[in-house]
């Protein structure tokens, strides 16, 4: 069965705030990570710390958070690595 994406208020409040190219770049991110959540640009990784945070990447400078479980991929939070890095996952 396949897991159910849910995005969290913050994960949304902050995709609206990123330019149209941000939000197109992870459009494109998102769906290349559904078919390929291993592919090398993703950098998919755990976040520092958070043994059920992951972090992935947008470009550079942005980033991506998420948790999996059983049902559901849950994104966290979408901004500049300094919005990450101060542990705003």
């Amino acid at each position: 069965m396949a897991k159910e994406l849910v995005f969290t208020k913050t994960f949304k409040e902050n995709y609206k705030r990123l330019s149209q190219n941000l939000q197109e770049r992870f459009d494109d991110k998102l769906t290349l990570f559904l078919r390929d959540p291993k592919h090398p640009s993703l950098n998919i990784h755990r976040y520092h710390g958070r043994e059920d945070v992951w972090e992935g990447y947008i470009n550079q400078k942005y980033r991506f958070t998420f948790s999996v479980t059983e049902d559901n991929i849950i994104f966290r939070n979408i901004g500049p690595h300094s919005i990450i890095d101060k542990g705003k996952v």
